[in-house]
């Protein structure tokens, strides 16, 4: 069934078994009712959320969040489905399915990024469109202290055996602060290639420029961009917020590029979290949550990672993550040393009406970390 306010104390419930979160029936009813309030596709109701229940139990759930697609000419409403998830002894059996068909009544366009194979698989057969794994890129910052502690086999890269294998070496016999040479390397490249940029005055600020001016940011980029989220002010603040601080204790800078007084770009970086991912072995990454600017100026582009790097650094970062599908952001990226790993993020997309006709090529999409709140990991 569809979750409403009185079943908030069982959610409550099911968010602690499931997820180990300090939550109560109170924070799950004022995160219903800012959800209705900033709903961009039916203002002030609840986005969708359904639940199986076994008796007053709950043991499957899945949940939305609005957004607007753009299509390359026009706006359309979505949502974007996230946290499926099925208690672990209900595992196996019907109760996914159940659950996702449920939510997938009440949206007739929707997009999920999708990790697991079960889920893609159950995804898949409810109608959603598999457009592939949506690429992450990395920038090191202090390569020699992410060689010696990472665990590159835990991180789950998709690195062949034989390289999982050498940085493993490398690591026991000290080799992997020969890293830090390489390092030099690459930001000797990195500062060569974004002369381009220099004309632009890049930035790193608290708050986030005004709805108005990131308006004219997205308009500028909206023409060059055959889909993706749309990305104006109203869905950066609603989004991101005009403060920093994150819930979990990390918080948002937002980096700006521009022509005289004029805003041109914007980033938003998501600083390592107090705690990370325990996989990290504490080193601290650094996220590009989302990026906007327009596709065909290179310079432009130039400028915000030049301003990204910037604050990444200012903050004692090791790395930059950047997950991206869209061709022009990667080979900017590539053109700033980052690297490319392979990404198991997926890109699935569900559109029963005829409003719009979607890429099927992922490169065409204009992705990012944050989307969907997925910048949650690191």
């Amino acid at each position: 069934m569809l979750a409403t306010d009185e079943h908030a104390g069982l959610i409550a419930t099911f968010y602690r078994e499931a997820w180990g979160q300090a939550t109560t029936a109170e924070s799950v009813l004022s995160a219903r009712r800012q959800a209705a309030a900033e709903n961009v596709v039916a203002p002030g109701e609840a986005p969708p959320t359904a639940i199986v229940l076994e008796g007053s139990r709950v043991i499957g759930y899945c949940g939305s969040i609005p957004q607007r697609l753009w299509d390359g000419v026009a706006e359309h409403p979505a949502y974007w489905v996230k946290g499926l998830m099925v208690l672990p002894e209900y595992r196996g059996g019907p109760i996914g399915l159940l659950v996702v068909k449920e939510l997938a009544k009440q949206l007739p366009r929707a997009t999920s990024l999708v990790v697991a194979p079960a889920a893609r698989r159950l995804f898949s057969a409810l109608g959603w469109t598999d457009l592939g794994a949506v690429a992450n890129f990395v920038r090191l910052l202090r390569p020699a202290r992410a060689a010696r502690r990472l665990d590159v086999a835990e991180l789950g890269l998709g690195l062949p055996r034989w390289a999982t294998a050498g940085v493993r070496v490398a690591q026991r016999t000290g080799l992997a602060g020969l890293a830090g040479v390489a390092g030099l390397a690459l930001d000797l490249a990195a500062a060569t290639t974004r002369r381009a940029g220099a004309p632009f005055a890049a930035g790193c600020a608290v708050h986030m420029p005004t709805r108005d001016e990131v308006d004219g940011v997205w308009r500028s980029a909206r023409g060059a961009l055959a889909a993706g989220p749309v990305r104006d002010g109203t869905y950066l603040r609603s989004r991101f917020g005009a403060e920093t601080t994150a819930g979990d204790g990390a918080s948002y800078a937002f980096v700006t590029a521009r022509d005289g007084a004029r805003l041109v770009g914007v980033a938003v970086v998501r600083r390592p979290k107090a705690t990370s991912d325990p996989r990290l072995r504490g080193v601290r990454v650094a996220t590009i949550s989302d990026i906007v600017f327009p596709p065909e100026r290179a310079d432009i582009g130039l400028a915000v990672l030049h301003g990204v790097e910037r604050t990444a650094r200012a903050a004692g970062v090791d790395a930059i993550l950047c997950t991206t599908s869209h061709r022009t952001l990667a080979r900017l990226l590539r053109r700033q040393a980052y690297v490319r790993l392979a990404g198991n993020v997926h890109f699935l997309l569900r559109d029963t009406t005829a409003a719009a006709r979607w890429p099927q090529d992922l490169q065409s999409w204009w992705l990012a970390r944050g989307d969907g709140e997925s910048d949650e990991v690191f």
